[in-house]
């Protein structure tokens, strides 16, 4: 394979990644774009040059256009993290808030939800053991903060204000103010919380 966006090879994988990702078979992929079985699986492995037809045809089957076989990933419109590919953050960066350092001893768990192509907004997949929090003390830095819950019940403090959220319900606060962060459910809790500017 080389390193050029539309040679065949690429052309393959683009074609197995996004099949893939939509659930279809080989087979029934063939179905809704109206060709062979085998050419989709010779496409794929590389071992043939789609034509345009077949292209535009495969293409329409999966709700894309063709000029998507032949761009660069980098130059893509949207970029995709699925939940495997998740990165765990471990500690705060050089430009972190330190305490969040210590968080994950403390039943905290942080996976970055956000792509590092991202110049101002952060995404965090935040899940907090029973009875974990942020700390004892109230923190607070620069910016804003959104957040939904996904699963459990939150305490959120903010300064001597006391918000409690479940699955569905969401906040956003400035993040000057100290504010506090609680799992008080009886079972794990889950949150997607999206920071600006970038804390990790």
């Amino acid at each position: 394979m080389t390193d050029d966006p539309a040679d065949v090879g690429s052309i393959g994988d683009r074609l197995r990644a996004l099949r893939t990702e939509h659930g279809y078979s080989i087979r029934a992929l063939a179905e809704r774009a109206e060709i062979s079985s085998s050419v989709i699986s010779e496409v794929e492995r590389g071992k043939t040059e789609p034509s345009i037809s077949t292209l535009k045809r495969v293409a329409a089957a999966l709700g894309t256009s063709i000029t998507y076989f032949f761009t660069a990933p980098s130059q893509m419109n949207g970029h995709v993290i699925r939940a495997k590919e998740r990165v765990t953050i471990s500690s705060a960066g050089d430009n972190g808030h330190e305490a969040r350092t210590s968080m994950q001893a403390q039943g905290v768990h942080f996976e970055l939800a956000s792509p590092n192509e991202s110049e101002v907004l952060e995404a965090i997949f935040g899940r907090y053991e029973i009875g974990a929090s942020t700390g004892d003390e109230l923190y607070s830095h620069e910016g804003e903060e959104w957040a939904m819950v996904l699963k459990g019940r939150f305490k959120i403090t903010l300064a001597d204000e006391v918000y409690f959220l479940n699955p569905g319900d969401s906040i956003w606060f400035q993040s000057t103010t100290p504010h506090k962060i609680e799992n008080v459910a009886n079972e794990v809790s889950e949150y997607i919380w999206i920071d600006t500017p970038k804390s990790f």
